[in-house]
């Protein structure tokens, strides 16, 4: 292999495919980055074996030709060399880099031993880039953060003809969103569920390329999908098993129903919050139709209380306690000016969401307390 390459498309490129590098690889082979030069592209390869980017750079090719370079080593390499060309060439499994004076030798290992990544063949559906992104960041809040139970680490994709409606939960959340579908040539309605942690990752990349459009190929005989964003490749796995009926437990009735400013409430409850560390994060708030009070205690800290005014309230009064981390990872992807809190009683699943007319449901489960 031999290839000279702007530094800073290198680095570009280094810098996305190393998102699919885990903290803890389970193979030594997945702590590094498959270089594969054809006669046309310089392709950029990393993989967990759960989600797997494939980058395309940009390059003047002498000579094809494929080795494993490891990541963390290569990448602060390149990102420390000036602007202006490099030259990498290999000679059997050591990498040579010269730029500007500058020669270095790194030590990587053949290419036999990295896994297949499938590639992408035809887009099945299109997307909106800045779309996806919000409902993405939205819904994923509510996605559980262990793998006790792997399903509820994933997000439920149900797909029809003009649009996919999004849910996640961890047991004590739901968040539920739909997108539109700019483009489809799916037939049937048909269901996905995709790990969170691959669908934040895409989320990132369409914000650091700025792409308005990308497809998306589902493969589910070999349980995987690929999204195509530009000249980057992001493989995921798909999550097997059945997703909770989450339709059950989305109340459509509410005896109580209050609206506030969203600011005021994400100030409220991070300053109730700061008293509740030592208690579970839980919180209370009590409100009525003319005032919501936000309150936390600890017998160690002491207690705070925050009143703000209930801008449209209508029913029963209610006094409800909530795990405040819930609260706040909602709120702080809500880019709403006011939040509908709705909600059948103290213990009941509360309802919040925009006063616009938006699609996006979250619902949390309230705490018992003595």
């Amino acid at each position: 292999m031999k290839i000279t390459v702007q530094s800073n498309e290198l680095k570009k490129g280094l810098a996305i495919v190393n998102r699919g590098i885990g903290s803890r690889p389970q193979l030594p082979i997945l702590s590094g980055i498959l270089m594969k030069v054809d006669e046309n592209t310089v392709n950029l390869v990393s993989t967990d074996l759960e989600v797997s980017f494939w980058v395309k750079v940009q390059a003047q090719i002498e000579e094809p030709g494929e080795i494993v370079v490891p990541s963390k080593l290569f990448s602060e390499l390149v990102t420390s060399l000036p602007a202006g060309n490099l030259e990498i060439e290999t000679d059997n499994n050591t990498i040579k880099v010269h730029s500007k004076g500058i020669k270095s030798e790194i030590i990587g290992q053949p290419a036999d031993d990295f896994p297949s990544i499938p590639r992408a063949k035809e887009p099945q559906l299109f997307l909106n880039g800045g779309d996806f992104r919000m409902k993405i960041d939205r819904v994923c809040v509510s996605s559980a953060k262990d793998d006790t139970r792997p399903i509820l680490t994933g997000v439920l994709w149900e797909l029809s003809e003009k649009q996919i409606t999004l849910a996640a939960t961890d047991g004590y959340r739901l968040s539920v969103d739909k997108i539109k579908i700019e483009k489809t040539l799916l037939l049937n309605e048909t269901k996905f569920i995709l790990p969170a942690r691959s669908l934040q990752e895409i989320s990132k990349v369409l914000l650091e390329t700025g792409d308005d459009e990308f497809g998306v190929e589902f493969d589910k005989e070999n349980q995987q999908v690929m999204f195509l964003v530009g000249g980057i490749e992001i493989t995921s796995r798909l999550i097997a098993g059945e997703f909770p009926p989450y339709q059950q437990i989305m109340p459509n009735t509410y005896s109580t129903k209050m609206t506030f400013g969203k600011n005021e409430l994400l100030e409220a409850v991070k300053r109730a919050n700061l008293f509740a560390r030592d208690n579970a994060n839980i919180i209370k708030i009590k409100a009525n139709n003319e005032i919501i009070e936000i309150s936390a205690e600890s017998s160690q800290v002491g207690n705070n209380i925050t009143e703000i005014k209930n801008e449209d309230g209508e029913g029963e009064e209610i006094n409800v306690a909530f795990n405040a981390r819930y609260l706040l990872d909602y709120l702080s992807v809500s880019a709403t000016n006011n939040i509908v809190w709705e909600t059948e009683g103290d213990l009941k699943p509360s309802v919040f969401k925009s006063e616009e007319n938006d699609s996006w449901v979250q619902i949390i489960m309230p705490v018992r307390v003595q």
